[in-house]
């Protein structure tokens, strides 16, 4: 055991030495960094933004918005530029803005991009508020329609003819007479917290980088690096000694990563991320001392690397979770050190 202390911590003080172990610490920290401030969205969110409700139309489509049964929430502003900060944010799901002349538009049948709908490449649920503002759109300017119509449809125009039609309308509007209920009775299934659809962007990156960093040094190796120590050990030895060597490149990067993690918002607690992290990096060692044994030439080594850091990427639920789908990869998962970080 004495031994194994003495080759720790040589290996740990030359790590210590050398410039570009604190870059590469100095680049996970700023990565991280980043990564924290990347805001994911919500598959809870249901508020979306409207601003330029201004005129009588725009406000009416607005009432009816806020009055109607969805699953919206829908938020006024009235500033454009503070809907799209809270929309990068991940405060809104999308959001409508009425152009400023909407209400003459209304009125001389000019609907053409009348409305601008703003969304993000994560808005997941954009279509379906699309078919809810139409709707409600729909409700006050079929009133016009109709009106408007009317002589065209049925060669004269008389109030008791415009009080039938409207009253036939709002029977379709508001009575729901197409739909007959048939509700069945289901048992809801508890999911526990954390199995899965949880997404952990800033433990996912520190992993990935701390991947990175043991995997690099794996790959010293072919320009010579340690050869005349190894030389000196027999099999068993040799392979204990570079699984130290993994534990002793990734001591600072692991702490430094337990900080950024504790520091972001989304944390497990202290006790969990600890636990994590340190059984993390003891299969992380294990993994790259294994998997780098098998080549034999630093091209083929280099090759594979971006390969396995995608596919760690991929299969585990870094920025998404592909085992909501792909139930398979929760158990393909654990075969990469990466999967043990959750």
């Amino acid at each position: 055991m004495a031994q194994y202390k003495i080759w720790y911590t040589l290996q740990l003080k030359a790590w210590l030495k050398r410039k570009t172990s604190w870059l590469q610490v100095l680049g996970m920290i700023l990565l991280v960094l980043l990564t924290a401030h990347i805001h994911l969205p919500d598959a809870d969110n249901t508020r979306v933004g409207v601003c330029g409700a201004a005129d009588g139309s725009a406000d009416n489509i607005l009432k009816s918005l806020r009055s109607g049964d969805s699953i919206f929430d829908f938020i006024e502003y009235p500033e454009e530029e503070a809907m799209r900060r809270d929309m990068v944010s991940g405060r809104i799901e999308c959001g409508f803005i009425f152009s400023e002349d909407f209400q003459e538009r209304v009125q001389e049948d000019q609907l053409k991009n009348s409305v601008t709908y703003i969304c993000t490449p994560f808005s997941a649920k954009g279509l379906v508020a699309q078919e809810t503002f139409y709707a409600a759109f729909f409700e006050s300017y079929s009133e016009k329609i109709l009106i408007g119509s009317e002589e065209e449809m049925y060669g004269r125009s008389s109030e008791k003819l415009t009080e039938l039609l409207l009253e036939k309308r709002d029977s379709y509007l508001y009575e729901s007479e197409m739909f007959r209920m048939d509700i069945i009775e289901t048992e809801q299934l508890q999911r526990e917290a954390g199995a899965s659809g949880e997404v952990r962007p800033v433990q996912g990156m520190t992993g990935l980088f701390l991947f990175a960093i043991l995997w690099m040094a794996q790959g010293r190796k072919f320009g010579g690096s340690g050869l005349g120590v190894l030389s000196a050990l027999d099999q068993g030895r040799r392979r204990r000694f570079r699984y130290l060597g993994c534990l002793a490149e990734a001591t600072v990067p692991a702490a430094a990563g337990l900080i950024l993690i504790m520091s972001a918002p989304g944390h497990r607690g202290i006790g969990t991320e600890i636990g994590s992290m340190v059984l993390f990096v003891l299969v992380c060692s294990l993994w790259v001392s294994a998997a780098g044994s098998l080549f034999h030439n630093s091209t083929s080594f280099a090759g594979w690397t971006l390969t396995i850091l995608l596919v760690q990427m991929a299969v585990c639920p870094v920025f998404a979770d592909p085992g909501e789908y792909l139930p398979a990869l929760k158990v393909i998962r654990w075969g990469f050190p990466l999967g043990w970080l959750w």
